[in-house]
């Protein structure tokens, strides 16, 4: 107890200390009351300021940022009625707000009145702002959109470089030896771009200096700095009676086996931690652990020890010395690492796959540019990157940067310990530029490197580390310690303390993003029923691990709410696939339980979300013979298997839509069959018709709604899917990224919204949960790993030498097949990050654990072996952390009981189970719907009238694509747009040419026609002038009119390809794409542009009450040539 007394008191004097006008760094644990003694800062520093504006808080989430807002105004408006709170800690924020109002009413500053004046903001926001406001230096000219996912703009941006390959440029050449490494393996090159674009903040401004070839030397300095500190753990093992004792022996072994020891032969002084000695500590290493890392227990003749007699004293000296050695702690380990370390120079090979590699880099980094420049939106990382830009560098400030350096006299920022390098660098350096002590500015960082979780967001640990050590620039923060636990009963605190500092390490190590433990002190009285609770299930030979555990957690679940009904109970886990069985389990078992799965229960899974799926990619792709078969199966059709057999098993170079216009394959099926069979083939060839003609979720809802697809749902609450579907076809198709892969994978991200009344028992990841806490928190799943580090195209990371500088370290793949099995470069950073990943896992398991303030459930799995034993937890997971010291004994005791989870009641056998087809019992198109058909029709435009088999004419499809793209360059704007550029998308125009169904061979020369159609238009004056920006100018205008025809009310609806004013004439022009030759007579195209005079007199009638005068032409894209159609 008085241990703790003491720990309150020294937090007492950090928070008195966190007060002073001065810089400080502060670490506050888990419950500390972190926001308070933020909010109580600003209040502190708001009563000496000049502005209110002085003073700047940032912290990373919008919510964070609202918190704490509404304290401090909620502090000030408590200070402005008098009223003081009974809590010690409120108390001084009411005197520190009581100050704030003074300072208000002597500088008029009327905060309650204008609390917009409070600086309180997210890192994004401030980024966002600060390339706002310097258009010009941030490249951005108008403040773009933020992008929710940016990968699938990655994907575009590493495509287009891929397809630089196909260019006659010295980048092509790049692009060639990037695929050459990878044994031309581009799918593979692709998702590697992909992966890097995503964390290009860490790489973009180092790959622009690869190039340079004094960079190499800088590396490698780095990687020696970092090998050192490595020989140097080794070095501080051995002392000088052990290393004058080993000396000789060493020589002896060496002289008898000079083939593995060659390099300590002539071992003659000390080793010591210098890079010269690596070669001579890897071997010793070698003559002293076996094969699988571990001391020697015997020597012989391998290693330099023969058996003759003659050599038995050398002999027994080894094997004293190996017994002693024995005895030191942490040794195996350390020479272990020593075998593994590389040399720090890279080879001329390697050097020159990093050149390229950063070539590549550098295209993809310019290709993503130009994507984000056409979707107008861009991630946080060109943000940050952007406003960077705006602050300008060290030697030349911009007048931004000098004007927030006047501005600003006190920074704050929450949640330190999950910034990344860049947010540092770029941000907070640059905000606090030409700091110094005492010159009354401060900068108060506060977060807890135990709960930084964050690495996937480029958070660093070690950033924190050094800071507390080192500072930023030239302040040097004064460091403070909280010690106050007040969410957690002694009972959890207690444990956390006990448990943790024998899973943390030691000590401290910033390149290992290594933090140890720091415990806390609890506020709380003691509590009879708080504590932790070890649940072990046995998996034996048979058993449903899955299942037992899945049972063992609802029932700790129902204990729970009987024993505490209105405590709250959260179900943590590592992925969010690790609560599958669980919610499965209690919506078989439980139904009447009511829980919040945040992000957990996906829609893709769903089957009437898959259907969608299946419409869509069959849509997209005629030649896909899965979909459409899967199409045919889907509960608005329904075929049964002897009718599929009927239609498609004898025929597989056809396409399934080629095989439904064939009559007599139609007439093979049943009479059901046949009927539904017909009434798709309907509803689809008036889709096809359409298609490229609307807007894609439209085109997409209106085939949905045709087939009865309401119809189809099991449940109400399904219709919440499906619109959830069909506006992430929305919002991709406005992005521009509208394909199968990316529609599929954003799908897959898709979850079911919470249930508003499962308040009382929710489940989400333990990254979700941070800053959050639970009467009760369950952990299951401490057996299952996550998925480990990927491979990247160059590994990247920067570290401190001995001079206190940063080292800049980068390292190529290994290419396939290459080596000779020696220690990389790739592979000691590979390692370096398998290390903090390790780490991280430590803090991971602590964040989740100090969410429980009564009860903390750990709930795991281990495998019984054949020898009545337990097999270890696998490596990586969070059960392997607490099997030493906490859960070992607990799992051995529930083998030895025999203790076995309830047997689940009999199910279903999978092995034997037939799903029922499940389908609509009689199709058609819905009544409401009926009417279209006969009333409402499309203009007689023959792209319109592309159904049927003649869907597949390439003539068409060609068409259909010029016909988008002169969309989008008249949206876009001609001085985007250039015949080069066409060219680059050659690739993307056969790709959605096969997609049309068309093979290889017919795609590339319909490709080609695309291609030449937009060349002749962006290269012909008439071209140029029809697709120029005017006043009222459209592309695809799509317009509806009526017709009365044999006495009914008919709807007709037109699209017009291109619509403007120009010299006070109003002109409608159709394109349309003749397949003749480029150059041909004017009287040929002239006669030929007359059969389209109905069309475009029908679209002049839609103007009749237009005071402007109508202008009627043909543009023909592939002859670049308009035709004027007089009016009559």
């Amino acid at each position: 107890m008085s241990t703790a007394v003491d720990r309150l008191e020294e937090d007492k004097t950090a928070r008195r200390r966190a007060l002073e006008v001065a810089s400080f760094i502060v670490e506050a644990p888990a419950g500390a009351g972190k926001t308070e003694l933020l909010t109580q800062r600003y209040l502190r520093l708001l009563a000496v300021v000049e502005y209110p504006e002085e003073v700047l808080a940032l912290t990373f989430t919008n919510k964070a940022a609202t918190e704490m807002r509404d304290r401090i105004l909620g502090g000030l408006e408590l200070a402005a009625c008098g009223k003081v709170p009974d809590e010690e800690h409120k108390q001084l924020t009411f005197e520190l707000a009581q100050q704030v109002l003074a300072r208000d009413d002597e500088l008029a500053w009327g905060l309650l009145g204008h609390p917009g004046r409070l600086r309180i903001t997210t890192l994004y926001a401030l980024c966002a702002s600060l390339a706002r406001q310097m258009p010009y230096l941030s490249r951005f000219g108008a403040q773009p959109g933020v992008a929710e996912d940016a990968e699938a703009h990655y994907a575009t941006a590493a495509r287009r470089t891929l397809e630089m390959l196909e260019l006659a440029t010295p980048d092509a050449e790049v692009v060639a030896q990037a695929l050459a490494f990878l044994d031309n393996n581009a799918g593979r090159l692709e998702k590697l771009l992909v992966s890097m674009l995503g964390r290009r903040d860490q790489w973009v401004d180092h790959a622009t200096r690869i190039e340079n070839g004094a960079l190499k030397t800088e590396i490698e300095a780095g990687f020696a700095a970092l090998i050192e500190r490595d020989l140097a753990g080794a070095n501080a093992l051995f002392d000088a009676r052990i290393k004058s004792l080993l000396m000789p022996l060493a020589r002896f072994a060496a002289a008898n086996a000079p083939e593995v020891l060659a390099a300590i032969s002539d071992w003659n002084s000390p080793l010591t931690a210098a890079i010269a000695d690596l070669p001579r500590w890897q071997a010793l290493a070698g003559l002293l652990l076996t094969g699988s890392g571990s001391l020697r227990k015997t020597v012989d003749r391998r290693i330099g020890f023969p058996a003759d007699k003659a050599f038995a004293d050398q002999k027994k000296a080894m094997l004293d010395l190996l017994a002693g050695l024995r005895d030191i702690g942490g040794l195996e380990n350390a020479l272990a690492i020593l075998l593994k370390l590389p040399r720090p120079e890279l080879s001329d090979a390697e050097w020159a796959t990093v050149e390229c590699f950063s070539r590549l880099l550098r295209l993809a980094a310019g290709q993503l540019w130009l994507v984000f420049q056409e979707a107008g939106e861009v991630d946080f990382i060109e943000i940050a990157a952007r406003a960077s830009l705006a602050l300008g560098d060290e030697e030349s400030p911009t007048d931004l940067a000098l004007a927030l350096d006047y501005r600003i006299r006190h920074l704050l920022v929450d949640e330190f310990q999950d910034t990344s390098p860049r947010q540092v660098e770029s941000l907070i350096t640059r905000l606090t530029r030409g700091w110094v002590p005492g010159d009354g500015r401060t900068l108060f960082v506060v977060g807890d490197p135990m709960q930084s979780i964050y690495r996937f967001r480029k958070a660093d640990v070690g950033l924190f580390l050094r800071v507390r050590e080192r500072g930023i620039g030239d302040i040097r923060p004064g460091h403070l310690r909280l010690f106050r636990n007040n969410r957690s009963f002694p009972g959890i605190v207690d444990w956390v303390n006990t448990a943790f500092p024998g899973i943390f390490p030691a000590a401290d190590s910033p390149e290992a993003g290594a933090v140890r433990y720091a415990e806390s002190a609890p506020t709380r009285p003691p509590r009879a029923d708080s504590a932790v609770f070890v649940h072990p299930v046995i998996e034996r030979a048979g058993s449903d691990s899955a299942a037992d555990e899945a049972r063992r957690v609802l029932e700790i679940i129902r204990n729970a709410r009987a024993a505490a009904p209105e405590g709250r109970i959260a179900v943590l886990v590592r992925a969010r696939s690790h609560l599958e069985a669980i919610v499965g389990e209690i919506r078989r078992n439980a139904p009447e339980l009511r829980f919040q799965a945040v992000d957990i229960e996906g829609l893709d899974g769903r089957q009437h979300v898959q259907d969608l799926l299946t419409l869509f990619r069959a849509l997209h792709h005629r030649a896909d013979r899965v979909h459409w078969l899967a199409l045919l199966r889907a509960p608005w059709c329904g075929l049964l298997l002897a009718d599929l057999h009927a239609l498609a098993a004898d025929d597989r170079q056809r396409t399934i839509w080629q095989l439904m216009q064939d009559d007599d394959l139609v007439a093979r099926l049943s009479d059901d069959g046949r009927q539904r069979l017909t009434h798709l083939r309907d509803v689809l060839q008036l889709a096809f018709a359409g298609r490229g003609r609307q807007h894609p979720r439209r085109w997409l809802e209106g085939v949905w709604l045709m087939l009865d697809g309401p119809r189809c749902l099991d449940t109400p609450e399904a219709l919440q899917d499906v619109e959830a579907f069909f506006a992430l076809v929305d919002d991709l198709a406005a992005a521009r990224s509208l394909n199968p892969e990316t529609l599929a994978a954003h799908a897959a991200e898709l979850y079911a919204p919470a249930d508003p009344l499962g308040d009382a028992v929710q489940m989400m990841t333990i990254h979700k949960s941070k800053g959050l806490e639970f009467e009760t928190v369950i952990l299951p799943g401490l057996h299952r790993a996550t998925s480990g580090n990927e491979s990247s195209l160059l590994l990247w990371d920067e570290v401190a030498g001995a001079d206190g500088h940063e080292h800049l370290l980068v390292a190529p793949m290994k290419q396939k097949g290459a080596g000779n099995g020696e220690p990389t470069a790739y592979d000691y950073l590979r390692k370096l990050e398998a290390e903090r990943a390790a780490h991280e896992n430590e803090r991971l398991l602590y964040v989740a654990a100090t969410r429980a303030i009564r009860c903390l459930h750990l709930v795991g799995v281990a495998v019984a072996d054949k020898d009545d034993g337990l097999k270890p937890p696998a490596a990586g997971t969070l059960l392997r952390l607490l099997w030493p010291g906490v859960a070992q004994a607990v799992f051995a005791a529930a083998l030895a009981d025999g203790l076995t989870p309830e047997t689940a009641v009999a199910g279903i056998d999978p092995a034997r189970f037939v799903p029922p087809l499940v389908r609509l019992a009689a199709v058609a198109v819905p009544a409401a719907l009926r009417v279209i058909p006969g009333s409402a029709r499309a203009s007689a435009n023959p792209l319109e009238a592309d159904a049927g088999e003649s869907a597949l004419s390439l003539d068409a499809a060609v068409g259909t694509l010029v016909h988008r793209c002169l969309e989008l360059i008249a949206r876009d704007g001609l001085a985007r747009w250039s015949c080069e550029r066409v060219m680059t998308l050659v690739p993307a125009y056969r790709r959605r040419l096969v997609q049309d169904g068309h093979d290889n061979a017919a795609a590339a020369e319909g490709a080609a026609v695309v291609a030449a159609a937009l060349c002749r238009t962006l290269d012909s004056s008439a071209g140029r002038w029809v697709l120029a920006g005017r006043e009222g100018a459209a592309a695809e205008q799509a317009w509806s009119s009526r017709l009365v025809e044999d006495g009914a009310t008919l709807t007709v609806n037109h699209v017009i390809d291109r619509i403007f004013v120009a010299d006070g004439c109003r002109w409608i022009i159709d394109y349309k794409t003749v397949q003749a030759a480029a150059e041909v007579s004017p009287g040929l195209l002239q006669a030929k542009a007359e059969e389209y005079r109905p069309q475009l007199e029908r679209y002049a009638g839609l103007f009749a009450a237009d005071s402007l005068p109508l202008r009627m032409a043909i543009f023909f894209p592939i002859q670049g040539i308009l035709v004027e159609l007089p009016r009559k």
